[in-house]
């Protein structure tokens, strides 16, 4: 008896695996595996392929050689924005919001801490035996031991995890590539009417690039003034020239001389931060009370008729 239904028992089993396989039910399953894509995931593929212009097989090919998870999907959601293209479209949004910072190491930071926004990509600006170098840092503040006294306000100091000491620190919303800066200018060019710095190199070595870009003031001088000079009609322009006599853009800059900043400004230092082969620049004022900095970058220009835009100060009163 018990044989009987050890037998009956195994013939069943035997008759079960024997069964044959419904490859057409496999087929029509599409849930995600290793080797195939979800429903959902073929529809998202064959729109971003409709919407940006690519061969759908190809981007199937791609997602299958991506890892199943958190890898094929991102890979998906980056598909979708645009891939590359979609990546030059957000660097361009974050560019043209302005949302830079600037800051240095020699003195202190005075203020609400919760200015300093620690979430940019910040960099510091190296002279490395006399090469000048773009490095990322990590900014850190500490509350400073030898504070200047200017109103009682809290004083922070301003480190990074370098050991050398920067020329100065700028926070970007875009990540930018560490990169020998190549053609640099650094010190004081008081920029009275009438006056210019030239923005390309300053030795005689790369004198073939000089005159490239040209910041130049206009303007006249009114009389002696408690500080500075008093200005009258001043304006600074940048001027892209392509020989001596012969302009390809010109840029009046938004103002930085009134009633109450009567102090002509400073290069303070230039050179091509953003890499696109413009020069950008840090320039230095006196202001009432105190100094200020200014960064211009010809990156984050609104549209083709500018060469600048203003995207950061940092003040300190003395």
């Amino acid at each position: 008896m018990r044989l009987g239904l050890l037998v009956a028992g195994l013939a069943w089993s035997l008759g079960a695996w024997a069964q044959p396989v419904d490859t057409a039910a496999v087929r029509a399953d599409r849930a995600e595996r290793w080797d195939q894509l979800s429903d959902n995931q073929l529809i998202r593929v064959e729109w971003a392929a409709r919407t940006w212009g690519w061969p759908a097989d190809s981007l199937t090919g791609r997602m299958l050689r991506t890892r199943m998870g958190l890898k094929r999907d991102s890979l998906l959601v980056w598909l979708e924005e645009g891939g590359p293209v979609g990546d030059v479209r957000k660097r361009v949004e974050a560019i043209k919001k302005r949302r830079y910072q600037l800051a240095t190491e020699a003195f202190n930071y005075t203020g609400d801490l919760r200015g300093l926004d620690l979430s940019l990509y910040w960099y510091g600006i190296y002279d490395v035996e006399g090469t000048w170098k773009l490095r990322p840092v990590r900014v850190k503040a500490e509350l400073s031991e030898f504070p200047s006294g200017n109103g009682g306000a809290l004083e922070f100091d301003l480190k990074t995890d370098r050991e050398q000491g920067s020329h100065f620190l700028f926070g970007s919303p875009v990540r930018l590539d560490s990169a020998d800066l190549g053609l640099v200018r650094e010190g004081s060019a008081v920029l009275m009417p009438g006056g210019q710095a030239d923005l390309g190199s300053i030795t005689a070595r790369d004198k073939m690039y000089r005159g490239n870009y040209v910041l130049f003031a206009t303007g006249s001088v009114q009389g002696v003034g408690a500080e500075c000079p008093e200005l009258r009609d001043y304006q600074l322009i940048l001027g892209h020239r392509l020989s001596d006599r012969n302009w390809a853009q010109l840029d009046t800059l938004a103002p930085v001389v009134d009633s109450a900043t009567t102090c002509p400004p400073e290069v303070y230092w230039s050179g091509d931060l953003m890499g696109d082969g413009k020069p950008d620049a840090l320039l230095y004022q006196k202001i009432p009370g105190g100094i200020r900095l200014m960064l211009y970058l010809s990156d984050a220009v609104p549209n083709e008729e500018e060469l600048w835009a203003r995207v950061a100060e940092w003040r300190m009163s003395y």
